[in-house]
């Protein structure tokens, strides 16, 4: 049988101000959508090693490999003041 993915806990932090936090928010979204680490690379287009440095908050990778990831999770990064100045409001099942 195959191994459960088990799911990582989101960062405790309001704001996303280093590359630890950014991939503890990564890897939460990946493990609560059940997917692994092969599948989600995948479906990213990066490599597993690209992927596993970033979930661990290595500050050298690429913009270029955290947007796919980004993008592939569904995960979508706006400014208090762009919701502001549109008068816009998040769900509370969207990820910023």
């Amino acid at each position: 049988m195959a191994k459960k993915v088990t799911i990582a806990n989101m960062p405790e932090t309001q704001f996303i101000d280093n590359a630890r936090v950014l991939g503890k928010l990564i890897k939460a979204k990946r493990t609560a959508m059940g997917m692994k680490m092969a599948d989600c690379a995948a479906l990213c287009n990066i490599g597993i090693n690209t992927l596993s440095r970033i979930e661990n908050g290595n500050a050298n990778c690429t913009l270029a490999a955290v947007f796919s990831i980004l993008q592939g999770l569904g995960i979508r990064l706006t400014t208090m003041a762009l919701l502001s100045k549109n008068n816009s409001s998040l769900r509370d099942d969207e990820w910023v």
